[in-house]
């Protein structure tokens, strides 16, 4: 059984763009270790053991106590409470997360998940020592709400106008979905609900991390096309030298011949030379450029 359910895992974490079935296998192998180690605490009399490791896998509120365990913003929001809080989480995982892998590769995904979980902790650590309202209210911060909404929001932005069809409300935008789901982290927040911050910030992340990657890319296709013109006109430059009288003369006959090739078949040549190189061209192609360099 454990030789299966190892050969199960080695085989997801090597699948190519497998980004949200490895980010769900990640939490559920934590949460059956510490469920694990909670067992044997228990059964062995060592409770205070296990709490004290719990304490120091989540995010405390406090500066001082963070200070003491800042390997926390790492790992808090792998730590889940009860089973029916992963159950939810993952479920939301795999439903938003299939959605942007769709769009993008896994490798966005994991960023994304990961970027929003620590981004959110800083965030609630900053608003519990600035904001006067939350002193003594807020105590931890533990679970992935923060990268949840992060890959949440992304997943909005990058596709606005996709709807989820749901069992009885029906086809309902994600857009509207998210906007009702931000709107509850408010009303958190005002219940002195840190997992409101979390919320809130990842969504924040989630946004700008889109933005970003849209940014990125269309700069780097802009970078790639001017590159693809420039080894073009470097590595295929068409030389005419300077022609004698009679050949000015012959020149308008020469378009009758058909041996030399139109410049639609000159431009398809030196397209597919500039997408899969010289060696990609058949032997017909290759005679019709040497036509060419010749005229």
């Amino acid at each position: 059984m454990f030789i299966e359910l190892a050969s199960f895992i080695k085989k997801n974490f090597q699948r190519p763009n497998n980004g949200v079935i490895q980010l769900i296998l990640i939490n559920l192998l934590v949460f059956a270790a510490l469920i694990m180690t909670k067992a044997v605490c228990v059964l062995l009399g060592y409770t205070n053991y296990y709490q004290a490791l719990y304490q120091a896998l989540i995010l405390p509120a406090r500066w001082q106590s963070f200070l003491q365990q800042p390997w926390s913003l790492l790992t808090y929001f792998w730590v889940h409470d009860q089973f029916w809080n992963l159950l939810w989480d993952m479920a939301f995982l795999y439903a938003f997360g299939q959605l942007l892998i769709s769009i993008w590769h896994s490798r966005v995904l994991k960023m994304i998940y990961l970027v929003g979980g620590i981004a959110s902790g800083v965030f609630f650590l900053l608003l519990c020592y600035v904001a006067p309202g939350l002193h003594g209210y807020m105590g931890k911060l533990v679970g992935p709400a923060g990268s949840l909404y992060a890959v949440m929001v992304a997943t909005v932005v990058a596709t606005p106008h996709f709807y989820l069809r749901l069992l009885v409300l029906g086809s309902i935008k994600l857009k509207h979905i998210a906007s009702v789901l931000l709107l509850l982290s408010c009303f958190e927040i005002a219940n002195y609900q840190a997992v409101g911050i979390a919320h809130l910030s990842g969504a924040l992340i989630g946004y700008l991390c889109v933005k970003y990657m849209r940014g990125f890319l269309s700069v780097q296709s802009i970078f790639s096309y001017l590159s693809q013109i420039i080894r073009r006109k470097n590595k295929f430059k068409i030389t005419y030298g300077k022609s004698s009288k009679s050949d000015r003369i012959s020149t308008p006959m020469r378009a009758w011949q058909p041996d030399v090739p139109s410049q639609e078949i000159v431009d398809a040549i030196l397209e597919k030379i500039a997408i899969s190189g010289y060696d990609s061209l058949t032997q017909q192609e290759k005679q019709q450029l040497f036509q060419v360099r010749k005229k």
